[in-house]
């Protein structure tokens, strides 16, 4: 009897945790340093998400300038659906894009898409590709993302970034840096979960709630 009211208790608690769907961090590559990439083309990096919220909520990333520029800088997340390039698929459909000023002296982006988990907008596949792309690069201006060295806390990125070769859709290239530290960005991305997945749990162990009740 004991024992089947702590298997009730804890299935509750179960219930109670996965109801609400909080955000959490499914990818996050953190850290400080002067190095950053820049360059007249669009890049950025692929990038494999952890765990099973998929609702995009928010997503930072930081960069360095030496210049401003209103509307400047391009931000786009890419579907990894793209023709195979080096052996491995490449940036396809453009999930998001947004344009922002370029802040003289750089600084941190936070984009809040919002915590509402029926924006099914906003469901990301479990690998993407992140961009930027950054204007008005006169000879002296520099501006890139930062890149401190070391692998993502959350989630996983190769040693290698994605940057654009020519107008085409398909025109991408994998690059690596020659010298200097591992090709991956200072960012964060988080996530709730999607509301038929919260929904199957909430269900599945109220169904297991019940079984246990009536024995």
């Amino acid at each position: 009897m004991a024992s089947g009211a702590f298997k009730i208790a804890g299935l509750l608690a179960l219930v109670a945790a996965t109801a609400p769907a909080s955000a959490a961090a499914v990818y996050q590559h953190s850290g400080s340093g002067n190095f950053s990439y820049t360059t007249g083309a669009e890049y950025g990096d692929e990038i494999v998400l952890q765990g099973w919220e998929r609702v995009i909520s928010g997503f930072s990333f930081e960069y360095a300038a030496n210049y401003s520029k209103a509307s400047g800088l391009t931000f786009r997340i890419y579907d990894q659906d793209g023709p195979s390039i080096g052996g491995s698929a490449s940036p396809g459909t453009v999930l998001y894009e947004t344009v922002l000023d370029i802040q003289n002296g750089g600084g941190v982006v936070s984009i809040d898409f919002g915590s509402d988990p029926n924006n099914l907008a906003n469901l990301i596949p479990g690998r993407l590709t992140y961009t930027v792309l950054f204007a008005g690069l006169l000879p002296g201006n520099t501006a890139g993302l930062i890149a401190p060295g070391g692998s993502p806390v959350v989630g996983l990125s190769a040693n290698d970034f994605w940057e654009k070769t020519g107008p085409g859709a398909n025109d991408w290239a994998l690059k690596t840096f020659t010298a200097g530290p591992s090709a991956n960005f200072v960012a964060t991305v988080t996530a709730v979960p999607e509301p038929s997945t919260v929904a199957m749990m909430v269900a599945g162990a109220g169904m297991v709630l019940v079984a246990l009740r009536r024995k």
